[in-house]
């Protein structure tokens, strides 16, 4: 019905079919209620927590991955060096046809000096040494510094876990373990450090040069390293010595992990 100004005045029960028509045709009357927008929330706090989740578990498991695998380079590395230096560990062979041939022979080159240790390893020896050598393999060298013979001295420090190397020309005398020699570290996170030596019949914990007066067969190195997580990993290399008999026979590895 129209109004004396000639607009429609809508009734109030017009009115409200109206509204109801607009719903039906997808209008919005109101807006979301606090229910729906709570929900909407909780789904999307949910997806994005589970691709988070997923992509944490992702980084962790590969920075894990790193580590074990830069610890594991490192070991192997330091196992094949070792194993090439022992492989060309190196004694005097002269022949003993006279007392002096005897001596030096032994080790002695002079009366008042003591016997050259060629091959020594004493677990508890003053110092600190864990294995002394000497060998025509040098590590760490230019191509002009390769040849020769050379006295190389493995310390492993175990309140601290790590392994050291000396190495210096050898001149063909004795020396005290007092004398002063540099020492560059090879591994760090060292939780133990082994070393076995093969006679030819059975594997001994030791090798004492002065006693034997001869190589080992074979020098089994085992190290047992711990990781940035603190997982423990255990790598070992067996080094069979080409002068003890041994000619033809490659270095081979044993190599573990746990």
């Amino acid at each position: 019905m129209k109004s004396k100004t000639g607009k429609h005045n809508f009734t109030q029960s017009e009115v409200i079919p109206r509204r109801h028509l607009a719903q039906r045709r997808g209008g919005l009357a109101t807006g979301f209620t606090l229910v729906e927008i709570l929900v909407a929330v909780a789904i999307i706090v949910s997806i994005v927590s589970m691709v988070y989740g997923s992509y944490f578990a992702t980084a962790k498991s590969t920075d894990a991955y790193k580590a074990k695998m830069t610890l594991s380079t490192q070991a192997r590395k330091t196992l094949m060096q070792m194993a090439k230096q022992i492989r060309c560990s190196y004694i005097s062979k002269v022949k003993e046809s006279s007392d002096s041939a005897k001596a030096i022979s032994q080790g002695k080159t002079k009366s008042n000096e003591k016997p050259i240790k060629y091959f020594n390893c004493e677990p508890d020896a003053r110092g600190g040494e864990t294995l002394h050598l000497v060998t025509t393999q040098r590590l760490f060298c230019q191509e002009t510094q390769k040849d020769g013979l050379f006295d190389v001295i493995y310390k492993f420090d175990k309140d601290h876990g790590i392994l050291y190397l000396s190495q210096k020309r050898f001149v063909g005398t004795s020396e005290e373990l007092t004398e002063e020699r540099n020492y560059r570290p090879l591994l760090e996170n060292i939780e133990r450090f082994e070393l076995d030596f093969f006679d030819g019949q059975q594997w001994l914990t030791e090798w004492r040069f002065e006693q034997k007066k001869e190589l080992p067969y074979a020098v089994k190195i085992s190290i047992i390293c711990k990781d940035e997580n603190n997982r423990q990993c255990h790598y070992s290399i067996v080094s069979y010595i080409g002068c003890s008999g041994n000619q033809g026979q490659s270095t081979s590895s044993e190599i573990g992990v746990d």
